[in-house]
């Protein structure tokens, strides 16, 4: 029991500094520099960092309840391995694709978050559609 009480504790915290990324890649290099790539660099990594916070808030208030630790951990399972695999896949892909290592390792750095958060979604939903079931 102690495990959970540290856990939503480690969550709020997580919670928290995902929340100020979110804001800071709004504030200071989504909406207010104007370069070319700021929407793509807002969808692509701060709008994963504000899904995180809500994921992280969320155990952090609700994480004592079974079903809601179950939820998270499909998610989070479902999130490291959608966004390890996208990672892992345009990280190797200077092996079959025309293009230099640094080009496969920025785009996976770059597209791997919001595969994470796609997987994370994915894996929330599955879990709590089938505790729904009858």
């Amino acid at each position: 029991m102690r495990t959970v009480s540290w856990s939503r504790v480690l969550a709020a915290a997580g919670a928290a500094l995902t929340a100020w990324a979110a804001i800071d890649s709004l504030l200071g290099g989504g909406s207010a520099s104007g370069a070319a790539g700021a929407a793509q660099f807002l969808l692509l990594w701060g709008l994963p960092f504000a899904f995180a916070a809500v994921f992280l808030g969320w155990y952090a208030m609700r994480g004592g309840r079974k079903d809601v630790r179950d939820a998270a951990r499909h998610g989070c399972l479902g999130g490291f391995l959608a966004g390890g695999g996208v990672f892992l896949l345009f990280f190797a892909s200077p092996l079959f694709l025309p293009w230099d290592t640094l080009s496969g390792a920025v785009a996976g750095f770059l597209y791997a978050p919001m595969a994470a958060v796609i997987g994370l979604s994915i894996g929330v939903a599955i879990t709590t559609m089938r505790k729904r079931r009858p």
